[in-house]
């Protein structure tokens, strides 16, 4: 007997948006995204692609509630996003942004502590917040920063830090924009090993990546976006059988195996 389908987490109906013009010359907007559609179900660790420009952090900004869409909807366990209250949505969804600022007045701990913001019930943070963060920090190979500034860590260290923060959230929705940016290799693999725990546990994750090779590696799923609206949705067993979609980012990739029969992307000179 074929087990049921877990129920949807979120779910993404016509999503459109447009880059803001000066009032007075609104014809001057310009689609970004139009009329885009798909759902997530918990478990799932969904790799967000595209070229430069084609509206990843757009649409992760949209589901973080963090922009308005011109049209369309977004919902959380059948819910509009928009009736969510500000907290009870943050302790469901966890955002890492594309870029955040470094010169910040607070300790690597500070700053992972924030993720527990949404579960404060009084100004002192509590025993089980404290081990959270402790335990994020860890997960992360970040707590030896522990004390120290955000604004004197490197920019891989500092991601690390942010990544913390988010797991200390304990989410239900990672959206993740580039998690992997300024890690050294073997840190970008421990960070993706990281969020497929988190989905193996339940969690459902977004995540913008140019690195193809770790989407097919770790993600179950590869949504392409192209042409402001989504040109592929694929399982990542289906996207490795049906390699077309490589078109979208350059003529030169095609799918190659290694010695151990791995799938890997490669790219001709």
């Amino acid at each position: 007997m074929t087990p049921s389908p877990s129920p949807l987490l979120l779910r993404v109906r016509g999503l459109t948006w447009y880059s803001p013009a000066p009032a007075k010359a609104r014809a001057l907007a310009l689609p970004i995204l139009e009329r885009v559609a798909f759902e997530v179900r918990p478990g799932e660790f969904v790799a967000v692609i595209g070229r430069n420009g084609a509206g990843k952090s757009t649409l992760l900004d949209l589901i973080a509630g963090l922009r308005a869409p011109a049209a369309g909807e977004i919902t959380l366990d059948d819910r509009a996003l928009s009736a969510w209250p500000a907290a009870e949505r943050a302790r469901t969804v966890g955002h890492l942004p594309q870029l955040v600022l470094a010169d910040v007045p607070f300790t690597a701990e500070q700053l992972v502590l924030m993720g527990r913001y949404p579960y404060a019930d009084r100004w002192a943070e509590s025993p089980d917040d404290e081990a959270r963060v402790v335990e994020a920090m860890t997960r992360c190979a970040c707590l030896e920063f522990r004390h120290r500034r955000l604004s004197t860590l490197s920019g891989g260290e500092r991601q690390r830090v942010l990544l913390a923060a988010c797991l200390a959230q304990q989410p239900r929705l990672l959206l993740l924009d580039e998690p992997a940016t300024y890690l050294d290799i073997d840190q970008q693999l421990h960070c993706f090993t990281l969020l497929r725990e988190e989905t193996s546990r339940g969690a459902a994750c977004l995540a913008v990546t140019h690195d193809l090779n770790l989407a097919l590696t770790f993600c179950t799923r590869l949504l392409i976006l192209g042409d402001r609206t989504i040109a592929h949705d694929l399982s990542v067993a289906a996207a490795i059988d049906r390699p077309e979609w490589l078109t979208l980012f350059s003529p030169r990739l095609t799918v190659t195996h290694t010695a151990t029969g791995h799938p890997w992307v490669s790219f001709a000179r």
